[in-house]
């Protein structure tokens, strides 16, 4: 046990007096954790938009009217023709192009039921998806303020209420997931990529060689390393649930302990998977290229911007695989859906079997290294 601690109190020196290594697992994540939620921003605040009026009527100057009230639309205003909107959405004018047809109105007030043709620049298909939303919105509250004012009732459903009841997110606020999403992503980074750099440094500059050489045995090594990443990892944490809580106004709904429970396993696997790559790679840059790859695999295929289920099967088998999908369930169920450690036994058990195995994995490839 003193052999553990001293490599311990050896590895806080090394950091404390490594200033950039510092920066890297203090600053940095808290700098990256306070302003990434406003800038991976899910809502679209500016769609610019125009109108293409065959109609020219006063019905479809109202609804254009509306559109100018909206502050997420900038309107553009009428547009000639479809060669114009072409050519001013290739130019990045215009985002989304409504078309009203001739005899709009007349056939509305006839029980008819006209088209409206939306045009969507789709090169960023999440705004045009959103956008489209925006103004479907729109035009549907427009008819429900008009609906008194139609001749014909048959035109519109006048007897039929939708209701629309979010739960776990009721203001359906984009911030409840990206601020948890980024804190993981923030923990596996000091987790894998600074413990795969530190251990490789030390090879590169030959003092993990005097380690090799010295009587302590190597699970001691592993310990001594691993503690105080893990330390400063579940330090990092903590501080990220203070500032998910006073700065974003986002609280755990669920059980804290069992939260921080999940997050000490998940660092292990985390802290494991850096350490077998520092002993797999010659130099930092090896390693900087092997915890890169990983990382965007995980972070792509977590669940944290497209949700898993939509995957092909084939996906979801490379997916068992990423520590990362089954934290980010967890950390979901505990702080929107406010569940209890028995409701996230399943991935907290995958997490600690991953952990173990990739531990085990990194114990026998340094006694390979140490003989």
């Amino acid at each position: 046990m003193r052999v553990i601690l001293m490599l311990i109190k050896k590895e806080f020196l090394q950091v404390y007096r490594n200033k950039l290594l510092m920066s890297i697992l203090i600053v940095a994540p808290l700098v990256q954790f306070v302003i990434f939620p406003f800038t991976a921003d899910y809502e679209i605040k500016v769609v610019k938009i125009g109108f293409i009026d065959s109609d020219h009527s006063s019905l479809t100057r109202q609804m254009v009217e509306k559109f100018t009230y909206s502050p997420y639309f900038i309107n553009y205003g009428f547009i000639e023709s479809r060669d114009q909107g072409e050519a001013l959405m290739m130019q990045d004018k215009v985002d989304f192009i409504i078309e009203f047809p001739s005899h709009f109105e007349k056939d509305l007030m006839n029980g008819l039921s006209p088209q409206l043709a939306i045009t969507a620049n789709a090169i960023n298909s999440v705004k045009a998806g959103i956008g489209s939303g925006y103004i479907k919105n729109v035009i549907s509250s427009f008819f429900n303020e008009q609906k008194e004012g139609l001749a014909n009732r048959s035109a519109q459903p006048a007897n039929v209420s939708i209701s629309k009841v979010y739960w776990y997110n009721e203001q359906l606020n984009y911030k409840n997931l990206i601020v948890p999403g980024i804190l993981v992503i923030l923990v596996t980074l000091i987790g894998a990529y600074v413990t795969a750099l530190n251990i490789v440094r030390e090879k590169e500059i030959g003092t993990i060689e005097q380690m090799n050489v010295s009587p302590i045995k190597k699970w001691h090594f592993l310990l001594g390393k691993m503690i105080p990443f893990w330390i400063l990892g579940m330090v990092e944490f903590i501080i990220g649930l203070l500032l998910m809580k006073f700065i974003f106004g986002i609280s755990v709904q669920g059980s804290v302990g069992a939260l921080l429970l999940c997050t000490s396993v998940y660092l292990l696997v985390m802290l494991g998977l850096g350490f077998f790559i520092s002993l797999v790679s010659r130099n930092q840059l090896q390693a900087m290229f092997i915890v890169f790859f990983l990382f965007v695999v995980f972070v792509l295929m977590s669940g944290l911007f497209t949700p898993t289920e939509g995957m092909p099967q084939w996906a979801k088998y490379i997916n068992y695989a990423n520590p990362m999908s089954f934290f980010m369930e967890i950390i979901k169920l505990i702080v929107m859906k406010g569940a209890g450690l028995m409701d996230v036994m399943k991935p907290l058990i995958t997490l600690f079997v991953m952990s173990v195995f990739i531990n085990s994995a990194a114990l026998l490839s340094y006694s390979e290294k140490k003989k």
